[in-house]
């Protein structure tokens, strides 16, 4: 089971390759995992997604007021 830090470093990396679109990354991952019955890993990659999501959303929001 992966700890929260290990989603908080998943959700920087995907965040630092792909920007905004790493939100819809992660949650088709996430989709898949549902799809293919792995509940666990599906939880971690919705969590990941917000994580996302928040990082862009302060990024985008810290380079506006820059």
């Amino acid at each position: 089971m992966a700890t929260e830090t290990d989603l908080w470093q998943t959700a920087w990396i995907i965040a630092e390759q792909y920007g905004d679109d790493g939100v819809g990354f992660a949650a088709e991952m996430a989709h898949g995992f549902r799809i293919g019955g792995k509940i666990d890993a599906f939880q971690a990659w919705v969590s990941i997604a917000r994580k996302v999501e928040m990082l862009t959303t302060e990024a985008g929001a810290n380079g506006a007021a820059a």
